[in-house]
């Protein structure tokens, strides 16, 4: 049973290099996923570092939560800056055509949710630490579900921005 929390804990990279594949031509779901795609590496990389901290593993967490938001808040900054250090085209187009997307909100809400599940979870590890609870019920019984069910609503928002990106940039196209 705990496999499946390792697999999906581990998907990400793979789902985001499905979404290159079905959304290649559009630069602006490329940029999208390119961007998410460090950040995710990232976590994978400071994961068996953090692991190893019992108590303050969910803080950690949290705080990588938050900056799995940062492609979506600050992308169009970047290819920005990107624009006018390089010049390269690819970037000015990212800055021009990107706009939010439905499955871009929903992300940004599922990762503010996984931060307060991770918030609470630490909470709890705390108070169990100093003896102010017997049993951490949250962190047991319904943590790993609540971030199972995160990871995977994650995905199937990353296949569907991919999927939809084409639409997307043609219905940009057409309403300039």
């Amino acid at each position: 049973m705990y496999d499946i929390y390792t697999i999906v804990d581990h998907i990400h990279p793979f789902v985001v290099g499905l979404g290159l594949l079905l959304s290649w031509k559009v630069p602006t779901a490329r940029w999208f996923l390119l961007c998410y795609l460090f950040v995710i590496l990232f976590n994978i990389a400071v994961f068996p570092t953090i692991i190893q901290w019992n108590t303050h593993y969910y803080i950690c967490e949290a705080l990588i939560n938050i900056v799995f938001i940062f492609p979506i808040l600050y992308r169009r900054n970047l290819a920005l800056f990107l624009y006018s250090k390089t010049g390269i085209d690819f970037y000015h187009q990212v800055y021009e055509k990107q706009k939010l997307s439905s499955q871009e909100c929903m992300i940004v809400v599922m990762f503010i949710f996984a931060v307060v599940v991770n918030l609470i979870t630490w909470f709890e590890v705390l108070a169990y630490k100093y003896y102010w609870l017997d049993n951490a019920y949250f962190k047991l019984y319904f943590r790993d579900n609540i971030i199972l069910f995160i990871l995977l609503a994650l995905c199937g928002c990353l296949l569907t921005y991919a999927i939809k990106a084409e639409s997307r940039e043609l219905n940009y196209e057409n309403t300039k």
